[in-house]
C-alpha cells in the first residue's frame, strides 16, 4: 500500500525512450509531490512531455 503525504500527487507523461527515438509515445505515471520530482525518476531513460497531474486518492475498500 502507498503511503499517501498530503500534497502527493500522479503526474501523467508522454515518453519516448532516449535509447529509441523513432518509437511510439507511451504515457508514464509517476507518484512525487512536484513536478520536477517526477522528472527526476524519468529523466535519465526518458525523454518527457508532461501530459497532466490528479491528486492522489485512496481506494474504498
Amino acid at each position: 500500500m502507498i503511503e499517501k503525504k498530503h500534497n502527493t500527487k500522479v503526474f501523467i507523461f508522454a515518453s519516448v525512450l532516449r535509447c529509441d527515438p523513432k518509437s511510439r509515445p507511451v504515457m508514464q505515471r509517476v507518484i512525487a509531490a512536484t513536478e520536477k520530482e517526477a522528472r527526476r525518476q524519468l529523466v535519465r531513460d526518458y525523454v518527457l512531455s508532461f501530459a497532466g497531474r490528479f491528486p492522489l486518492t485512496e481506494n474504498a475498500s
